[in-house]
C-alpha cells in the first residue's frame, strides 16, 4: 500500500510538471557576441494612499466678535476656512452654551441666555458645496442639529468631493435685535464653537 501511494504521487507530480507551460530561457549577450543583448521583464508594483482630512495650515476658523448692545443691533460675522481633504469629508460644530450665556446668573423676569445662529458653507474643489444652519441651542448632543456634535465618518455636513487649500468655505454667526418676551440681563455674554473635521466615506 505504501509502495502505491509513493507510486500515485510521482504521477501527480509529473502530471503537473507537463501542465505547467514551459518558459522559453532567454540569455543575454554583450554588444556584437550575440543577437540578444537585453531581456525585458514586466514587474507589476502597487501601492495605495489613504484619504486624508484636516484644516490647511492656517485654515482652522478662529478669531472672536464683540459686539456691544448686541440685543438692538444683531450680529453677523463669518470666519474663513480652508480645509486640505484629499476625499470627501464632514465638518461639525459643538457649542459650549447652546447660546450667548450671561456672565452674570439671571433675575426674575430676565433672560441670561440670548440665541443666534451657526450657518456652515463648504466648497469642494470640483465647485460642488454643501451648506447648512442651525440655532446655537441645537449644537449639543442631541440637539437635532444636522452638523452638531464632533466630526466623524458618519456625523457632520458632509462635502462630496475633495477640498485641498480652496478659499470661499466659512462659518458665519448672526443674530438678529433680540427679540423674546423676557429682556435680557445686563452684563457680558459669551460662547464658545469648536469645530472639527474628519474624512468621509
Amino acid at each position: 500500500m505504501k509502495r502505491f501511494c509513493v507510486q500515485m504521487l510521482a504521477i501527480l507530480v509529473a502530471i503537473l510538471a507537463i501542465s505547467q507551460p514551459a518558459r522559453a530561457q532567454v540569455t543575454a549577450y554583450a554588444a556584437g557576441q550575440g543577437a540578444v543583448n537585453s531581456i525585458d521583464v514586466g514587474v507589476e508594483v502597487r501601492a495605495s494612499v489613504r484619504s486624508r482630512c484636516g484644516f490647511a495650515t492656517g485654515g482652522a476658523p478662529s478669531g472672536s466678535i464683540d459686539q456691544a448692545d448686541f440685543d438692538q443691533t444683531g450680529f453677523t460675522k463669518d470666519f474663513a476656512i480652508q480645509l486640505n481633504c484629499t476625499a470627501a469629508s464632514r465638518i461639525a460644530v459643538a457649542s459650549a452654551n447652546g447660546g450667548m450665556a450671561a456672565a452674570a446668573a439671571g433675575s426674575a423676569g430676565y433672560q441670561a441666555k440670548a440665541p443666534y445662529q451657526v450657518a456652515l458653507r463648504m466648497i469642494a474643489d470640483n465647485g460642488t458645496s454643501a451648506a447648512a444652519s442651525c440655532d446655537a441651542s441645537t449644537l449639543g448632543t442631541g440637539g437635532g442639529c444636522s452638523f452638531a456634535g464632533t466630526a466623524s465618518t458618519a456625523a457632520g455636513l458632509r462635502l462630496g468631493a475633495a477640498s485641498t487649500k480652496l478659499n470661499g468655505s466659512y462659518l458665519r454667526v448672526s443674530a438678529p435685535t433680540y427679540a423674546g418676551s423676557a429682556p435680557l440681563v445686563s452684563g457680558r455674554y459669551a460662547d464658545t464653537l469648536t469645530v472639527t473635521v474628519s474624512v468621509a466615506p
